[in-house]
């Protein structure tokens, strides 16, 4: 019974599998292909480009002026809040008075008792001149108060002088503000001695509009302006006005006033191969401050034609930059390129590429030399300023 029972199980699983395999062998093979992918295609436009100088600058206010106590005493005030905008000739600082003033009294009593000894020795001079040419006195007599009258003379000469010294001491005990500009710290608190022996610093003040920016230009890069104003020097008056200069601040925003060229060295550092110039720049809302550090930007010309393109769609591999170029038949191939400076989120291509050329702007991660796509072309809208960092 059991060799039967087993024979008819074989037997219904024959049944079962056959059909399937069957019904599995005839399926029909799927011969569509996977299509192309849609990505994001960029044409090329060609863009009129500023060609400019980046170097790096430092902020200077010109003129920077310290304020020194120029006479002894004791510091009885300051007038100011320190880091602040001062006028020209406000009242800064006050040294104590009184022995100056007393100086000033007594000087003025010796101007006049210097003065009042001067007329009387005119007066002797008068008086005796009638009675030489009567032989009353003698020659000697005579000379001896004309010697006088002179010394008296020079007396007060000397007495006036010494009278303006001590208003000029006087003056120095109140220290005013000679420039309008930002003044720093107080060095030196009321209470403490200063000018004694010394010119007691007590605060700087600078200037700070127009700011000044110092730089250093390579000779490499002065001769290319140089030659380029060389060139077109029928459309220049003058070289340092032509030369806008724009700056770039710390936080990578644009300053709003470009500036112009203000200094430039008579020779080249022969050290350092470069030649210092400086940048006068308004800013009336105290927003640079001296020693501030900028880029700074020299627009020298513009650039018909110029490539751009996004930085996203480049790629460094092993040092060097590419991008992915599709062709005609919608093939895509990797090329290398060569980049020159950053426009906000595009950068400039220098070589590599063409005008009419389509890259690809997309689909990095999936890419395969020669893979082929369904190009989705996007309008180049991108506009550049003709100012640096815009």
């Amino acid at each position: 019974m059991s060799q039967f029972f087993t024979k008819k199980i074989l037997l219904f699983l024959a049944v079962l599998i056959i059909p399937g395999i069957l019904i599995t062998g005839c399926k029909p093979k799927d011969n569509h292909e996977a299509k192309p992918p849609s990505l994001k295609v960029l044409e090329i436009q060609g863009k009129r480009l500023p060609v400019y100088l980046e170097m790096v600058g430092q902020a200077v206010g010109i003129p920077t002026v310290e304020i020194r106590a120029r006479v002894g005493g004791y510091l009885q005030n300051w007038s100011f809040k320190e880091g602040s905008v001062i006028q020209q000739g406000q009242p800064l600082f006050t040294i104590e008075k009184d022995s100056y003033i007393n100086t000033l009294k007594f000087n003025e009593a010796d101007v006049e008792n210097k003065t009042a000894a001067w007329e009387k020795a005119k007066l002797d001079v008068a008086r005796l001149k009638p009675l030489l040419s009567t032989n009353a006195i003698s020659q000697n007599d005579f000379d001896k108060a004309v010697t006088t009258e002179l010394q008296c003379r020079a007396a007060v000469a000397s007495a006036k002088s010494n009278l303006d010294e001590a208003k000029l001491n006087l003056s120095y005990c109140t220290m005013a503000s000679p420039i309008t500009g930002y003044i720093g710290a107080c060095n030196v608190r009321p209470g403490n001695l200063v000018g004694k022996g010394e010119s007691t610093l007590l605060a700087t003040v600078s200037a700070v509009n127009p700011i000044y920016v110092n730089f250093q230009m390579s000779e490499t890069d002065y001769l290319r302006i140089m030659q380029y104003f060389d060139a077109h020097k029928s459309e220049f008056k003058d070289t340092k006005e032509a030369l806008k200069v724009f700056l770039i601040l710390s936080d990578k925003s644009m300053y709003k006033y470009p500036g112009k060229i203000d200094f430039m060295d008579r020779e080249i550092n022969p050290s350092t191969g470069t030649l210092a110039m400086r940048a006068e720049v308004p800013n009336p809302d105290g927003i640079i401050k001296p020693g501030t550090f900028t880029q700074v930007y020299m627009v020298l010309k513009e650039q018909e034609n110029g490539i751009l393109i996004p930085q996203s769609s480049t790629m460094q591999i092993q040092g060097k930059n590419f991008a992915f170029l599709v062709e005609k038949d919608n093939k895509v191939n990797r090329v290398s390129v060569i980049l020159g400076r950053n426009i906000g989120s595009s950068v400039v291509v220098n070589g590599g590429l063409k005008i009419s050329d389509r890259i690809l702007l997309e689909g990095f991660q999936k890419f395969k030399e020669g893979m082929q796509i369904t190009p989705i072309v996007v309008q180049d809208t991108v506009s550049v300023s003709q100012a640096p960092g815009k």
